[in-house]
């Protein structure tokens, strides 16, 4: 009994062994990697830009100034554009529409009217506009609108 005592005895310590280890022992883990850059969004103000308020402002005093025209003159108040961008905005006719362009492309570009969700009521489509003559001198366009009766 003694014999296979010992016996069991060497096996166990011959697979027991002793481990040591030095610094370059192995391979290193790899480096951490880096996630994507972060997106952006719509353009509210806080990036630097105008923001969708300020757009609709100057919009509005854009249309005003597309509206002025001069009466008696030919070919007046010919373009249509929206009477405000986003919700609310109905047809309206201008004589000049290229500061109402750049404006309503630099709101679409902020991505203004993205998320708006527009419960107005239909609006009325005018027809044409004539040049009359404004209070403040010189003319504006006025919208005419054709209203046809019920039956």
């Amino acid at each position: 009994m003694r014999s296979y005592m010992a016996i069991a005895t060497l096996l166990l310590a011959a697979s027991c062994g002793s481990i040591s280890s030095t610094a370059n022992d192995g391979g290193t883990g790899g480096s951490p990697g880096t996630g994507g850059t972060t997106g952006t969004g719509g353009n509210d103000g806080s990036t630097g830009g105008p923001s969708c308020d300020q757009i609709q402002s100057a919009y509005k005093a854009a249309l005003t100034a597309a509206r002025q025209c001069f009466v008696g003159g030919s070919n007046q108040c010919q373009k249509m554009v929206a009477s405000a961008l986003g919700c609310g905005g109905c047809p309206t006719f201008v004589n000049d529409d290229s500061g109402t362009s750049q404006i309503e492309n630099a709101w679409n570009q902020a991505r203004c009217g993205q998320d708006q969700v527009c419960t107005d009521g239909a609006c009325l489509s005018p027809q044409s506009a004539t040049c009359k003559a404004s209070d403040a001198g010189g003319g504006t366009c006025v919208d005419s609108l054709l209203f046809t009766p019920a039956l």
